[in-house]
């Protein structure tokens, strides 16, 4: 399986909160009683360049922004198995159609 980034720049989604609670006005204060913790521990949280997926896994449902999504997006996987089975769906089209021309039911 073959991984690499579409954008060559590094990608926290830390910026990604951030930006969106800034979109939506939503301050660190509200996020904080949302998610049941101290506004220091958010601030702390945002400063990192992680984020336990739990805790991501709120946000996304406070503002209402699948993050997840987001992020999976960024990355490009090639995935050979998805390849091979597309050779081998191609292949049985191709011999059903055989089948057919030689009379039989395919």
């Amino acid at each position: 399986m073959k991984v690499s980034s579409k954008e060559s720049t590094s990608l926290h989604v830390n910026d990604l909160i951030i930006e969106e609670m800034n979109r939506q006005g939503v301050s660190a204060v509200e996020l904080s009683k949302k998610l049941g913790i101290n506004v220091n521990t958010v601030y702390q949280t945002l400063k990192r360049r992680s984020i336990h997926t739990d805790r991501l896994w709120k946000i996304c449902e406070i503002l209402q922004v699948n993050f997840f999504k987001i992020l999976a997006d960024k990355v490009n996987i090639e995935n050979p198995v998805d390849e091979q089975l597309a050779i081998l769906e191609s292949e049985n089209k191709t011999l059903k159609e055989v089948i057919k021309m030689l009379g039989g039911k395919g």
